[in-house]
């Protein structure tokens, strides 16, 4: 039950985050999605890739591939959200993107699916912490997005509270099915793939300009340790 509040309590940080800051707070975002591409990518290298290698299994590496591609296809629908982009100048005039909402969703239930299969491998926290510090800029981005969109609030809560459901639905079927267990590491595998595909675009586009930035190299520094001490800590 803890890992439902916690991930429910993520996107309405960053819902609340969003409506604090509205237009004012750019610079604040990137840097949080800086720091969370860099920690799911830390969680994905420290602890999910030795995980999913330890059974020795030779087609592991289709799983994660095949994670990095379903990614690859939802952001087709999605636009990129899950990295930081919004793009609401695509759909002024017209009614709630739904393709980009259920892409989005998607996203959401696939990589939870795992959390729940982790507590036999020690690692639920630190799968669950990547979700969570993934979430709160990805609720920031959604929450100004359908803010842009419509001024009903019924409808933003309604979008908000929706996607804050998503994850532990997801972990509540990874605990409900019991023959998911006998997939624990290829679903793992698939949530890595996920991770690296949306890990590496957000520090890729965080680096577009080649100059230095104190700023991200410090988002970066700081997610990486604070990956490892959550997995050494396990």
């Amino acid at each position: 039950m803890t890992s439902y509040l916690y991930l429910i309590l993520s996107v309405l940080a960053g819902s609340l985050i969003a409506a604090a800051l509205q237009k004012r707070g750019k610079a604040s975002i990137k840097f949080l999605l800086t720091f969370s591409g860099a920690y799911l990518l830390s969680i994905g290298v420290f602890h999910l890739l030795p995980e999913v290698y330890s059974g020795h299994d030779h087609y592991i590496g289709f799983w994660i591939m095949g994670g990095f591609f379903i990614q690859l296809i939802l952001e087709v629908f999605s636009k990129g959200m899950e990295h930081g982009h919004g793009h609401v100048e695509m759909f002024h005039g017209k009614a709630l993107p739904i393709g980009v909402l259920a892409s989005l969703f998607l996203h959401a239930l696939i990589e939870s699916l795992p959390i729940a299969l982790q507590h036999n491998h020690g690692g639920e926290n630190a799968l669950l912490w990547g979700i969570i510090i993934h979430k709160i800029p990805v609720s920031i981005i959604l929450f100004s997005m359908i803010k842009e969109l419509t001024s009903n609030w019924m409808k933003i809560i309604g979008v908000m509270l929706s996607f804050a459901l998503i994850a532990p639905i997801g972990v509540f079927i990874g605990e409900s099915i019991p023959e998911l267990s006998q997939y624990a590491r290829q679903l793992t595998a698939l949530t890595l793939g996920v991770f690296l595909h949306i890990s590496t675009t957000i520090l890729f586009e965080s680096s577009q300009s080649h100059r230095f930035n104190f700023k991200k190299l410090f988002a970066t520094a700081l997610a990486v340790l604070l990956a490892w001490l959550s997995v050494a800590s396990h």
